[in-house]
């Protein structure tokens, strides 16, 4: 049985996002000119434990997906071999092929002297680590491990390869880039599930209502606390994205990794570029 996008089936499309400001700008008055007031404009940013706005809840049952974020996280910041052209492959490639899963799993097992619980030899089969590895919670509900692994990678391949990755209004809203979004899109989910299609179509929606703040986002990688706060306020922000409902269940740490997939589909389309990674 797999997981399939949301960690806990399309359930969680009852989603997301809360009070997250951009940082303040400072308009200081020229050198020289003294007398003149120095005007701080811009919103302040809510605790980073703030709680979600009113009509989102958080998934109560957590404890799993904090471990997996949190293992997931260790392995990126310890791995040491990051290969662009493994990764684009990856990341790049249609879910569900054996190409992209392969590309995962060797990754995976190039640095798995960092990767927690790695199973004790033999090891199992590839693409498996790349595969549903599931956890079950308290409440005996699957969850994926590869979704919090593959999105924590992609997360440190962006930092790593394309820090100044962007998104304005005016470029999600350029006919040429919808259409190629469109086009890549139905070309790279040839394969992928009904739930993952879903997934793509909805937060694709997020980011073209909300780039600016997803792309602060993406930026706070490093900080889950804050980027959590970011998903609640795009959520919050776009609900039409989700059909407008009353009440949004979220777990905001796996749905930052489907957001963060989001725009980087967007900034690939708005650049007209393959990929944001190297090619070698």
């Amino acid at each position: 049985m797999r997981m399939g996008i949301w960690s806990r089936g399309i359930a969680i499309l009852s989603l997301v996002v809360a009070a997250i400001p951009g940082a303040a700008q400072d308009r200081d008055s020229p050198k020289g000119s003294p007398g003149r007031d120095v005007v701080v404009q811009g919103e302040r940013l809510p605790s980073p434990q703030a709680p979600p706005p009113p009509g989102i809840t958080v998934q109560s049952d957590r404890i799993v997906n904090r471990t997996l974020d949190e293992k997931a996280q260790m392995f990126v910041r310890c791995a040491p071999f990051f290969p662009p052209k493994v990764l684009r492959r990856a990341i790049d490639g249609q879910p569900n092929r054996p190409t992209t899963l392969l590309a995962m799993d060797s990754f995976i097992r190039a640095n798995q002297a960092c990767w927690p619980d790695m199973p004790s030899p033999p090891l199992p089969p590839p693409p498996d680590l790349a595969s549903c590895w599931q956890v079950y919670t308290v409440t005996g509900l699957p969850v994926c491990r590869s979704n919090y692994d593959r999105g924590a990678v992609l997360e440190a391949a962006i930092a790593r390869f394309a820090p100044d990755a962007a998104l304005t209004a005016q470029e999600v809203d350029e006919p040429a880039a919808i259409a190629r979004l469109e086009a890549r899109e139905k070309q790279r989910l040839l394969f992928a599930y009904m739930d993952e299609k879903i997934r793509a179509q909805v937060t694709q929606c997020l980011v073209r209502a909300e780039p600016e703040e997803t792309t602060r986002m993406v930026r706070a990688h490093g900080d889950a606390a804050l980027q959590t706060q970011y998903v609640y306020r795009i959520l919050d922000r776009a609900r039409h994205c989700l059909g407008n409902p009353e009440r949004i269940e979220v777990e905001p740490l796996f749905f930052r990794y489907a957001l963060t997939d989001a725009f980087y589909r967007w900034v690939v389309a708005v650049r007209d570029v393959d990929s944001l990674l190297p090619a070698a």
